[in-house]
Protein backbone atom coordinates (compact mmCIF):
# COMPACT_ATOMS: atom_id res chain seq x y z
CA UNK A 1 0.00 0.00 0.00
CA UNK A 2 2.87 2.41 0.80
CA UNK A 3 4.35 1.82 -2.66
CA UNK A 4 1.01 2.52 -4.29
CA UNK A 5 0.55 5.73 -2.29
CA UNK A 6 4.06 6.87 -3.16
CA UNK A 7 3.47 6.22 -6.84
CA UNK A 8 0.12 8.03 -6.62
CA UNK A 9 1.79 11.05 -5.00
CA UNK A 10 4.34 11.14 -7.81
CA UNK A 11 1.58 11.12 -10.45
CA UNK A 12 -0.35 13.81 -8.60
CA UNK A 13 2.66 16.14 -8.49
CA UNK A 14 3.29 15.61 -12.20
CA UNK A 15 -0.32 16.43 -13.02
CA UNK A 16 -0.70 19.61 -10.97
CA UNK A 17 2.55 20.99 -12.43
CA UNK A 18 1.20 20.54 -15.96
CA UNK A 19 -0.81 23.77 -16.29
CA UNK A 20 -1.63 23.37 -20.04
CA UNK A 21 -2.78 19.81 -19.35
CA UNK A 22 -5.07 20.99 -16.56
CA UNK A 23 -6.54 23.63 -18.87
CA UNK A 24 -7.31 20.96 -21.46
CA UNK A 25 -8.93 18.76 -18.83
CA UNK A 26 -11.14 21.32 -17.12
CA UNK A 27 -11.45 24.59 -19.07
CA UNK A 28 -11.70 23.31 -22.65
CA UNK A 29 -14.73 21.02 -22.07
CA UNK A 30 -16.61 23.80 -20.24
CA UNK A 31 -16.01 26.27 -23.08
CA UNK A 32 -16.98 23.66 -25.68
CA UNK A 33 -20.26 22.70 -24.07
CA UNK A 34 -21.25 26.34 -23.53
CA UNK A 35 -20.45 27.34 -27.12
CA UNK A 36 -22.18 24.33 -28.67
CA UNK A 37 -25.31 24.65 -26.53
CA UNK A 38 -25.65 28.37 -27.13
CA UNK A 39 -25.13 27.86 -30.88
CA UNK A 40 -27.75 25.12 -31.00
CA UNK A 41 -30.20 27.21 -29.02
CA UNK A 42 -29.77 30.19 -31.35
CA UNK A 43 -30.09 27.94 -34.40
CA UNK A 44 -33.28 26.40 -33.03
CA UNK A 45 -34.67 29.83 -32.16
CA UNK A 46 -33.84 31.16 -35.60
CA UNK A 47 -35.46 28.20 -37.32
CA UNK A 48 -38.66 28.73 -35.35
CA UNK A 49 -38.84 32.51 -35.64
CA UNK A 50 -37.48 33.19 -39.12
CA UNK A 51 -39.31 32.65 -42.40
CA UNK A 52 -37.75 31.34 -45.59
CA UNK A 53 -37.96 33.77 -48.51
CA UNK A 54 -39.61 32.14 -51.53
CA UNK A 55 -39.95 33.79 -54.94
CA UNK A 56 -43.50 33.12 -56.12
CA UNK A 57 -44.34 33.46 -59.83
CA UNK A 58 -48.00 32.88 -60.66
CA UNK A 59 -48.81 32.57 -64.37
CA UNK A 60 -52.10 30.83 -63.68
CA UNK A 61 -54.03 33.09 -61.29
CA UNK A 62 -56.37 30.16 -60.72
CA UNK A 63 -58.22 29.02 -57.63
CA UNK A 64 -55.40 26.57 -57.00
CA UNK A 65 -52.58 29.15 -57.16
CA UNK A 66 -54.52 31.57 -54.95
CA UNK A 67 -55.22 28.86 -52.37
CA UNK A 68 -51.57 27.74 -52.50
CA UNK A 69 -50.39 31.28 -51.82
CA UNK A 70 -52.87 31.56 -48.96
CA UNK A 71 -51.73 28.26 -47.42
CA UNK A 72 -48.04 29.15 -47.68
CA UNK A 73 -48.64 32.63 -46.23
CA UNK A 74 -50.67 31.32 -43.30
CA UNK A 75 -48.17 28.56 -42.47
CA UNK A 76 -45.77 31.02 -40.85
CA UNK A 77 -42.84 29.20 -42.47
CA UNK A 78 -42.44 31.12 -45.73
CA UNK A 79 -42.38 34.72 -46.93
CA UNK A 80 -43.65 34.85 -50.52
CA UNK A 81 -42.07 37.48 -52.76
CA UNK A 82 -43.62 38.33 -56.12
CA UNK A 83 -42.12 41.82 -56.60
CA UNK A 84 -38.55 43.05 -56.27
CA UNK A 85 -38.04 46.84 -56.10
CA UNK A 86 -41.55 47.30 -57.50
CA UNK A 87 -40.90 45.04 -60.50
CA UNK A 88 -42.89 41.78 -60.84
CA UNK A 89 -40.66 38.74 -60.67
CA UNK A 90 -40.57 36.69 -63.86
CA UNK A 91 -38.99 33.31 -64.59
CA UNK A 92 -35.67 34.69 -65.84
CA UNK A 93 -35.28 37.08 -62.90
CA UNK A 94 -36.11 34.31 -60.44
CA UNK A 95 -33.55 31.94 -61.96
CA UNK A 96 -30.87 34.62 -61.82
CA UNK A 97 -31.56 35.65 -58.21
CA UNK A 98 -31.68 32.05 -56.99
CA UNK A 99 -28.58 31.02 -58.96
CA UNK A 100 -26.66 33.93 -57.40
CA UNK A 101 -27.68 32.82 -53.91
CA UNK A 102 -29.91 35.80 -53.14
CA UNK A 103 -32.88 33.50 -52.51
CA UNK A 104 -32.91 29.79 -51.66
CA UNK A 105 -35.96 28.67 -53.64
CA UNK A 106 -38.72 29.77 -55.96
CA UNK A 107 -42.11 28.46 -57.12
CA UNK A 108 -43.33 28.87 -60.68
CA UNK A 109 -46.99 28.00 -61.33
CA UNK A 110 -47.46 27.64 -65.09
CA UNK A 111 -50.51 28.94 -66.97
CA UNK A 112 -53.65 26.85 -66.45
CA UNK A 113 -51.84 24.92 -63.68
CA UNK A 114 -50.14 22.71 -66.27
CA UNK A 115 -46.95 22.45 -64.19
CA UNK A 116 -45.40 23.58 -60.94
CA UNK A 117 -41.67 24.21 -60.92
CA UNK A 118 -39.43 24.49 -57.85
CA UNK A 119 -36.27 26.53 -58.50
CA UNK A 120 -33.55 25.64 -55.98
CA UNK A 121 -30.22 27.28 -55.20
CA UNK A 122 -27.57 24.75 -56.33
CA UNK A 123 -25.30 25.60 -53.38
CA UNK A 124 -27.81 24.62 -50.67
CA UNK A 125 -26.74 21.82 -48.36
CA UNK A 126 -28.67 18.64 -49.18
CA UNK A 127 -30.30 18.42 -45.74
CA UNK A 128 -31.54 22.02 -45.86
CA UNK A 129 -32.65 21.65 -49.50
CA UNK A 130 -34.62 18.50 -48.68
CA UNK A 131 -36.31 20.24 -45.75
CA UNK A 132 -37.44 23.22 -47.84
CA UNK A 133 -38.50 21.28 -50.93
CA UNK A 134 -40.21 18.64 -48.78
CA UNK A 135 -42.26 21.28 -46.97
CA UNK A 136 -43.20 23.07 -50.21
CA UNK A 137 -44.14 19.78 -51.88
CA UNK A 138 -46.33 18.95 -48.88
CA UNK A 139 -48.23 22.24 -49.21
CA UNK A 140 -48.53 21.89 -52.97
CA UNK A 141 -49.85 18.32 -52.82
CA UNK A 142 -52.22 19.20 -49.98
CA UNK A 143 -53.63 22.14 -51.92
CA UNK A 144 -54.02 20.02 -55.05
CA UNK A 145 -55.87 17.36 -53.08
CA UNK A 146 -58.28 19.88 -51.58
CA UNK A 147 -59.01 21.46 -54.97
CA UNK A 148 -59.54 18.02 -56.54
CA UNK A 149 -61.98 16.93 -53.80
CA UNK A 150 -63.92 20.19 -53.97
CA UNK A 151 -64.20 19.97 -57.76
CA UNK A 152 -65.34 16.36 -57.53
CA UNK A 153 -68.07 17.16 -55.02
CA UNK A 154 -69.26 20.15 -57.00
CA UNK A 155 -69.37 18.05 -60.16
CA UNK A 156 -71.47 15.38 -58.49
CA UNK A 157 -73.82 17.90 -56.89
CA UNK A 158 -73.55 21.26 -58.70
CA UNK A 159 -76.63 22.68 -57.02
CA UNK A 160 -75.04 22.22 -53.63
CA UNK A 161 -71.75 24.00 -54.43
CA UNK A 162 -72.19 26.79 -51.89
CA UNK A 163 -73.32 24.37 -49.21
CA UNK A 164 -70.35 22.09 -49.88
CA UNK A 165 -67.96 25.03 -49.46
CA UNK A 166 -69.58 25.84 -46.13
CA UNK A 167 -69.42 22.24 -44.94
CA UNK A 168 -65.77 21.95 -45.92
CA UNK A 169 -64.91 25.16 -44.08
CA UNK A 170 -66.82 24.07 -40.97
CA UNK A 171 -65.18 20.64 -40.94
CA UNK A 172 -61.73 22.14 -41.38
CA UNK A 173 -62.29 24.39 -38.35
CA UNK A 174 -63.49 21.45 -36.27
CA UNK A 175 -60.45 19.31 -37.02
CA UNK A 176 -58.53 18.42 -33.82
CA UNK A 177 -55.23 20.26 -33.31
CA UNK A 178 -51.89 18.50 -33.72
CA UNK A 179 -49.97 18.34 -30.43
CA UNK A 180 -46.30 17.42 -30.10
CA UNK A 181 -45.26 15.39 -27.04
CA UNK A 182 -42.24 13.28 -26.12
CA UNK A 183 -42.63 9.50 -26.04
CA UNK A 184 -41.44 9.14 -22.46
CA UNK A 185 -42.49 6.75 -19.73
CA UNK A 186 -45.71 7.44 -17.89
CA UNK A 187 -45.17 9.80 -14.94
CA UNK A 188 -41.63 10.54 -16.17
CA UNK A 189 -39.97 13.32 -14.17
CA UNK A 190 -37.28 14.22 -16.73
CA UNK A 191 -38.15 16.37 -19.74
CA UNK A 192 -35.84 16.22 -22.81
CA UNK A 193 -33.99 19.42 -23.72
CA UNK A 194 -30.86 20.57 -25.53
CA UNK A 195 -28.84 20.46 -22.30
CA UNK A 196 -30.26 17.07 -21.37
CA UNK A 197 -29.08 15.62 -24.69
CA UNK A 198 -25.74 17.42 -25.00
CA UNK A 199 -24.22 17.08 -21.52
CA UNK A 200 -23.69 13.28 -21.75
CA UNK A 201 -21.64 13.62 -24.92
CA UNK A 202 -19.39 16.31 -23.49
CA UNK A 203 -18.89 14.40 -20.25
CA UNK A 204 -17.37 11.53 -22.23
CA UNK A 205 -15.52 13.93 -24.52
CA UNK A 206 -13.89 15.60 -21.50
CA UNK A 207 -13.05 12.28 -19.86
CA UNK A 208 -11.29 10.87 -22.89
CA UNK A 209 -9.16 13.98 -23.25
CA UNK A 210 -7.17 12.78 -20.25
CA UNK A 211 -5.29 10.86 -22.94
CA UNK A 212 -3.09 13.94 -23.48
CA UNK A 213 -1.64 14.41 -19.96
CA UNK A 214 -1.77 10.68 -19.15
CA UNK A 215 0.03 9.47 -22.26
CA UNK A 216 2.36 12.47 -22.08
CA UNK A 217 3.50 11.59 -18.56
CA UNK A 218 4.12 7.99 -19.62
CA UNK A 219 6.18 9.05 -22.64
CA UNK A 220 8.16 11.51 -20.50
CA UNK A 221 9.03 8.77 -18.02
CA UNK A 222 10.24 6.54 -20.85
CA UNK A 223 12.28 9.27 -22.56
CA UNK A 224 13.88 10.70 -19.42
CA UNK A 225 14.68 7.31 -17.96
CA UNK A 226 12.67 7.73 -14.76
CA UNK A 227 10.64 4.63 -15.59
CA UNK A 228 13.84 2.62 -15.92
CA UNK A 229 15.01 3.83 -12.52
CA UNK A 230 11.65 2.92 -11.00
CA UNK A 231 12.01 -0.58 -12.41
CA UNK A 232 15.21 -1.03 -10.41
CA UNK A 233 13.13 -0.66 -7.24
CA UNK A 234 10.98 -3.50 -5.87
CA UNK A 235 7.86 -2.00 -7.45
CA UNK A 236 5.69 -3.93 -9.89
CA UNK A 237 4.60 -2.44 -13.19
CA UNK A 238 1.00 -3.07 -12.19
CA UNK A 239 1.43 -0.80 -9.15
CA UNK A 240 2.88 2.01 -11.26
CA UNK A 241 0.02 1.80 -13.75
CA UNK A 242 -2.59 1.43 -11.01
CA UNK A 243 -1.43 4.70 -9.47
CA UNK A 244 -2.05 6.41 -12.82
CA UNK A 245 -5.47 4.77 -13.07
CA UNK A 246 -6.49 5.95 -9.60
CA UNK A 247 -5.31 9.50 -10.18
CA UNK A 248 -7.02 9.95 -13.53
CA UNK A 249 -10.11 8.13 -12.32
CA UNK A 250 -10.37 10.93 -9.76
CA UNK A 251 -9.78 13.52 -12.50
CA UNK A 252 -12.63 12.05 -14.58
CA UNK A 253 -15.00 12.14 -11.64
CA UNK A 254 -14.11 15.79 -11.02
CA UNK A 255 -14.78 16.47 -14.70
CA UNK A 256 -18.14 14.74 -14.38
CA UNK A 257 -19.21 16.94 -11.47
CA UNK A 258 -17.87 20.02 -13.24
CA UNK A 259 -20.00 19.28 -16.31
CA UNK A 260 -23.01 18.68 -14.08
CA UNK A 261 -22.47 22.10 -12.50
CA UNK A 262 -22.30 23.69 -15.94
CA UNK A 263 -25.50 21.96 -17.07
CA UNK A 264 -27.36 22.61 -13.81
CA UNK A 265 -26.38 26.18 -12.94
CA UNK A 266 -24.20 27.94 -15.53
CA UNK A 267 -25.92 27.15 -18.85
CA UNK A 268 -29.45 27.97 -17.59
CA UNK A 269 -28.23 31.40 -16.45
CA UNK A 270 -26.47 32.25 -19.73
CA UNK A 271 -28.96 30.68 -22.14
CA UNK A 272 -32.27 30.58 -20.31
CA UNK A 273 -32.61 26.88 -21.11
CA UNK A 274 -33.98 24.37 -18.58
CA UNK A 275 -31.43 23.05 -16.11
CA UNK A 276 -30.01 19.54 -16.39
CA UNK A 277 -32.16 16.99 -14.57
CA UNK A 278 -30.51 13.91 -13.09
CA UNK A 279 -33.55 11.97 -11.95
CA UNK A 280 -33.32 9.79 -8.86
CA UNK A 281 -31.04 6.92 -9.91
CA UNK A 282 -27.87 8.33 -8.34
CA UNK A 283 -26.28 4.92 -7.77
CA UNK A 284 -26.65 4.01 -11.45
CA UNK A 285 -25.25 7.41 -12.48
CA UNK A 286 -22.18 6.85 -10.28
CA UNK A 287 -21.67 3.35 -11.70
CA UNK A 288 -21.92 4.62 -15.28
CA UNK A 289 -19.47 7.41 -14.46
CA UNK A 290 -16.86 5.14 -12.88
CA UNK A 291 -17.02 2.68 -15.76
CA UNK A 292 -16.72 5.45 -18.35
CA UNK A 293 -13.79 6.94 -16.42
CA UNK A 294 -12.03 3.57 -16.33
CA UNK A 295 -12.49 3.18 -20.09
CA UNK A 296 -11.08 6.69 -20.67
CA UNK A 297 -8.10 5.90 -18.43
CA UNK A 298 -7.55 2.63 -20.27
CA UNK A 299 -7.52 4.49 -23.58
CA UNK A 300 -4.87 6.86 -22.23
CA UNK A 301 -2.75 3.92 -21.03
CA UNK A 302 -2.90 2.30 -24.48
CA UNK A 303 -1.80 5.48 -26.26
CA UNK A 304 0.96 6.10 -23.72
CA UNK A 305 2.20 2.51 -24.01
CA UNK A 306 2.55 2.56 -27.78
CA UNK A 307 3.66 6.19 -28.30
CA UNK A 308 7.36 6.90 -28.62
CA UNK A 309 7.28 10.71 -28.30
CA UNK A 310 5.14 13.36 -26.63
CA UNK A 311 4.14 14.87 -29.96
CA UNK A 312 3.02 11.49 -31.23
CA UNK A 313 0.99 10.79 -28.10
CA UNK A 314 -0.66 14.22 -28.01
CA UNK A 315 -1.45 14.32 -31.74
CA UNK A 316 -2.71 10.77 -32.07
CA UNK A 317 -4.61 10.88 -28.78
CA UNK A 318 -6.39 14.17 -29.42
CA UNK A 319 -7.26 13.32 -33.03
CA UNK A 320 -8.62 9.92 -32.03
CA UNK A 321 -10.75 11.46 -29.27
CA UNK A 322 -12.24 13.96 -31.73
CA UNK A 323 -12.91 11.20 -34.27
CA UNK A 324 -14.48 8.92 -31.66
CA UNK A 325 -16.50 11.85 -30.31
CA UNK A 326 -17.89 12.66 -33.75
CA UNK A 327 -18.65 8.99 -34.46
CA UNK A 328 -20.32 8.56 -31.08
CA UNK A 329 -22.76 11.47 -31.29
CA UNK A 330 -21.04 14.20 -29.26
CA UNK A 331 -21.59 16.86 -31.93
CA UNK A 332 -24.09 15.22 -34.32
CA UNK A 333 -26.80 12.63 -33.59
CA UNK A 334 -25.72 9.16 -34.66
CA UNK A 335 -28.98 8.46 -36.51
CA UNK A 336 -28.16 11.27 -38.99
CA UNK A 337 -24.94 9.53 -40.05
CA UNK A 338 -24.61 6.95 -42.86
CA UNK A 339 -25.47 3.39 -41.93
CA UNK A 340 -21.84 2.26 -42.16
CA UNK A 341 -20.75 4.99 -39.71
CA UNK A 342 -23.54 4.01 -37.33
CA UNK A 343 -22.25 0.44 -37.30
CA UNK A 344 -18.66 1.59 -36.70
CA UNK A 345 -19.79 3.78 -33.79
CA UNK A 346 -21.09 0.69 -31.99
CA UNK A 347 -17.45 -0.23 -31.28
CA UNK A 348 -16.57 3.14 -29.71
CA UNK A 349 -16.20 3.28 -25.91
CA UNK A 350 -17.33 6.91 -26.03
CA UNK A 351 -20.59 5.75 -27.66
CA UNK A 352 -21.11 3.18 -24.88
CA UNK A 353 -20.68 5.85 -22.21
CA UNK A 354 -22.94 8.37 -23.97
CA UNK A 355 -25.66 5.75 -24.45
CA UNK A 356 -25.53 4.98 -20.72
CA UNK A 357 -26.03 8.62 -19.77
CA UNK A 358 -28.80 9.12 -22.34
CA UNK A 359 -30.53 6.03 -21.00
CA UNK A 360 -30.39 7.49 -17.50
CA UNK A 361 -30.89 11.21 -18.19
CA UNK A 362 -33.57 10.89 -20.90
CA UNK A 363 -35.28 7.52 -20.57
CA UNK A 364 -34.81 7.18 -16.80
CA UNK A 365 -33.37 3.72 -17.37
CA UNK A 366 -32.49 1.08 -14.81
CA UNK A 367 -29.36 -0.94 -14.10
CA UNK A 368 -30.55 -3.63 -16.50
CA UNK A 369 -30.83 -1.19 -19.40
CA UNK A 370 -27.21 0.02 -19.05
CA UNK A 371 -25.70 -3.32 -18.02
CA UNK A 372 -24.52 -4.35 -21.55
CA UNK A 373 -22.59 -1.10 -22.03
CA UNK A 374 -21.21 -1.36 -18.48
CA UNK A 375 -19.72 -4.73 -19.41
CA UNK A 376 -18.27 -3.32 -22.63
CA UNK A 377 -16.61 -0.40 -20.81
CA UNK A 378 -15.13 -2.66 -18.14
CA UNK A 379 -13.93 -5.17 -20.74
CA UNK A 380 -12.23 -2.36 -22.66
CA UNK A 381 -10.49 -1.16 -19.49
CA UNK A 382 -9.30 -4.67 -18.57
CA UNK A 383 -8.01 -5.20 -22.10
CA UNK A 384 -6.16 -1.86 -22.05
CA UNK A 385 -4.69 -2.56 -18.63
CA UNK A 386 -3.41 -6.01 -19.62
CA UNK A 387 -1.89 -4.74 -22.88
CA UNK A 388 -0.19 -1.83 -21.09
CA UNK A 389 1.26 -4.08 -18.38
CA UNK A 390 2.59 -6.50 -20.99
CA UNK A 391 4.21 -3.72 -23.03
CA UNK A 392 5.84 -2.10 -19.99
CA UNK A 393 6.94 -5.42 -18.53
CA UNK A 394 8.83 -6.20 -21.76
CA UNK A 395 10.36 -2.74 -22.03
CA UNK A 396 13.99 -2.53 -20.98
Amino acid sequence: MYRLLSAFRKEFLILIRDIPGLAILFIMPVLLIMIVNLAQKNALKSSKESKTDVLFIDHSHSAFSKLLRQNLDSSGLFRLISNLAGVPVDDEMARGKIAEGDYPVGIVVAAKDTSILLLVDPTLQPSYKNTITGSLTYFIKGTQSRIAIENLLKTLAPAMASGIDGLIGTNMKNMPPVTEIYATKEHASIKPSIIQNNVPGFILFAMFFIVIPLSGSMVTEKMEGSFGRLRTLPVKVSILLTSKVLLFLGVCIIQFFLMLMVGTWILPVFSGMPALQLGSHYGIILLATVCAALAATGFGLLVGSFATSQGQAALFGSVMVVILGVLSGTFLPVYLMPKAIQVISLFSPIRWGIDNYLEIFIREGTFGSIFPNILRLLAFFVFAMIVSIVIFARRK
